[in-house]
């Protein structure tokens, strides 16, 4: 069986530190596997190289024989056209899209969201068959839906991109990656879950996280269960309340940023209660959006 595993994130600079819970999470619960970490990084985190350096040693710390590789998204040979008005920081989350190609010598490969905690190792992910497929993806159960014309795509499977499976392999064979500029200027589809979607359609395979690794959204959570991965979905822990926040501090406090990380989490919080004390409950249902966003 494979012991060392092919691991990808697509992060900027807002959003390197919670990453590196995210991999202390996995590094802490490997049972002798180990893991290639690839982080896709915007330029701003590319020109940080103390941020780099300090992933490298809490990787090394951990576990000598995982390993951490940075790599630049080049916006110019990209598959599809990048804008600044794109959602999440300029369309991080539309680099995994570009995996095939940014991750030659690899064939298969797990994508994490920065929010997650990963409670065992991934080597069910990392050696169940792949067939034809493009994408493996958590059952529907614990996944939100997408946001597409049903009418226009017909039936499509529902997928929520916190983890993904990507069969790297398949899809620069197939050269499917071609579909990608026509699709991404359909405004009914819902970000890159949308796309990956309809243009994956017929080459998607179900994963039942319930069965396997009880996989959660942070608003799904299944009594008597060990959980095997978290996804805060929606609210995220380091800056407000949330459902299963402990699981999450518990890695946080084996980081450097623990202390920068509870200073945040104490102001956006004091924030938002000060804003719910607001008597105006126009003013208040305005802010209320405001600050529960992020």
């Amino acid at each position: 069986m494979k012991k060392t595993i092919d691991i990808a994130y697509t992060i900027g600079k807002a959003r390197w530190k919670s990453t590196a819970v995210s991999i202390i999470s996995m590094l802490k619960n490997r049972r002798g596997y180990s893991y290639r970490i690839h982080i896709i990084a915007k330029p701003d985190l590319m020109a940080d190289k103390d941020a780099q350096a300090t992933m490298k040693k809490i990787v090394a710390k951990i576990d000598k024989k995982s390993s951490v590789k940075f790599i630049t998204f080049d916006y110019k040979n990209a598959s599809i056209k990048y804008s600044d008005d794109m959602p999440f920081g300029g369309g991080v989350c539309y680099f995994k899209l570009d995996l095939f190609r940014l991750l030659p010598n690899i064939d298969r490969v797990i994508f994490l969201d920065d929010d997650t905690i990963i409670m065992r190792p991934l080597d069910e992910l990392a050696t169940m068959d792949l067939g034809d497929n493009y994408l493996i993806v958590f059952k529907p159960g614990q996944a939100f839906k997408i946001m597409a014309d049903g009418d226009k795509y017909g039936e499509l499977v529902q997928l929520n991109a916190g983890v993904l499976v990507f069969n790297l392999k398949a899809i620069r064979e197939s050269k499917v990656y071609k579909s990608f500029p026509k699709l991404i200027k359909d405004e009914c589809l819902s970000f890159e879950q949308g796309l990956l979607a309809v243009a994956f359609k017929g080459h998607v395979k179900m994963f039942d996280g319930d069965t396997h690794y009880n996989y959660r959204t942070h608003a799904d959570f299944a009594p008597g269960k060990k959980i095997g991965i978290i996804h805060y979905t929606g609210k995220k822990p380091w800056f407000f309340p949330t459902r299963k926040m402990f699981t999450w501090w518990k890695y946080a406090a084996k980081s450097p940023f623990h202390a920068e990380f509870l200073k945040n989490f104490l102001h956006n919080f004091l924030l938002y209660i000060t804003v719910m004390l607001i008597p105006s409950k126009k003013f208040r249902h305005r802010l209320r959006g405001k600050y529960s966003k992020v």
